[in-house]
């Protein structure tokens, strides 16, 4: 009985650890693999946030510059005309009335 008593007790110990083994092996894997997962994707979506806020970032700030560089160039040539307008029709004005000093009206016409 003693004998049997101990054997039965060995074989229920033996399956006890091993179950406990077993469950401890998996446990340990399961948990590398989705510490290993969760790591990854959140690796991944990181990576794509700060793109698209460095992307979006980017696209404003040479929106910005390239609107201020735009309107500048665009004032200065609407000013340069102006003033070549207006010095032309200064000089085409100065110009004929050197030329025909003597009017009907200067003439007493």
């Amino acid at each position: 009985l003693i004998t049997a008593t101990t054997i039965a007790l060995n074989s229920g110990t033996t399956t006890a650890l091993n179950s406990v083994t077993t469950t401890t092996a998996l446990n340990s894997a399961t948990t590398s693999a989705l510490h290993t997962a969760t790591t990854s994707a959140l690796n991944s979506a990181t990576t794509t946030a700060l793109n698209l806020a460095t992307t979006t970032a980017l696209n404003s700030a040479t929106t910005t510059a390239l609107n201020s560089g735009t309107t500048t160039a665009l004032n200065s040539a609407t000013t340069t005309t102006a003033l070549n307008s207006a010095t032309t029709s200064a000089l085409d004005f100065a110009t004929t009335t050197a030329l025909n000093p003597a009017t009907p009206s200067a003439l007493g016409s």
